[in-house]
């Protein structure tokens, strides 16, 4: 049976979104992780420094065969499910699940020179992070667009540039979410007082159950993400505003 020209189109396209999307979140995976060991260095703990965290090389923060693997998932998915899925939905499983294959930086607490600062710092970093690499693209995005490439370099670059600003943007505020499973969950620990250190082990306890409701139930998840969506819009808003 031959096989039909939207088939075979759907298929590039799928093919174009994996090659745009893994240069993408290997540059969002390794700027996170460089930035979160640059805070925790700044506040006094060299341990992800001594092991290797503290640089740009994207091996020291992503599992590229675990992504890989995702990669291949998602081919599947775009390819098997078309018409059922959509690119968003698509592209939010790779936020949701690209995660799974970043190394875990180490961090040594005692070391920091202010614990609760140093603490509330580095559950702050990934959200830092994803901003300032975002704030740093938008004015070579703009330089990009005034320098004569070849169409197909430029619209590859453009598309690699502003996805990277888009998942940064989400990223970012996702990070800032003050609820278990993400990082900003983390800062309870250090601003809660002691009295009432019980609500964030029992946050823990029931992160797991916390991400199924808030990425997959009906209504719940569309509010959700809409609203992460949103802020992110507006950050990314803004920040154009400063130079475009």
């Amino acid at each position: 049976m031959p096989i039909q020209t939207g088939s075979l189109s759907h298929v590039y396209a799928v093919l174009n979104d994996i090659a745009v999307l893994l240069p993408v979140f290997l540059l969002v995976f390794t700027w996170r992780g460089f930035f979160r060991a640059a805070i925790a260095k700044l506040m006094g703990d060299d341990t992800a420094q001594r092991e290797g965290f503290l640089t740009l090389n994207p091996l020291a923060h992503v599992e590229l065969v675990g992504l890989l693997v995702l990669m291949v998932v998602f081919f599947l998915m775009g390819v098997l499910f078309t018409g059922t899925l959509s690119r968003a939905l698509l592209l939010i499983f790779w936020v949701i699940f690209g995660l799974r294959w970043t190394v875990p930086m180490p961090l040594d607490e005692t070391r920091f020179w202010n614990y609760r600062l140093g603490g509330v710092m580095t559950a702050l970093s990934g959200s830092l992070g994803n901003f300032t690499l975002a704030f740093l693209l938008v004015p070579i995005l703009k330089v990009v667009l005034n320098v004569g490439l070849p169409t197909y370099a430029f619209l590859t670059l453009i598309e690699i540039i502003k996805n990277v600003i888009d998942i940064a943007l989400f990223f970012g505020v996702l990070d800032l979410i003050p609820v278990p499973p993400f990082s900003g969950g983390r800062m309870l620990t250090y601003i809660l007082p002691p009295s009432v250190q019980y609500i964030t082990e029992w946050l823990e306890r029931y992160s797991f159950i916390i991400f199924l409701v808030l990425f997959f139930f009906p209504v719940i998840s569309d509010i959700f993400l809409g609203s992460v969506i949103i802020s992110a819009g507006l950050i990314k808003k803004l920040m154009f505003s400063l130079f475009f």
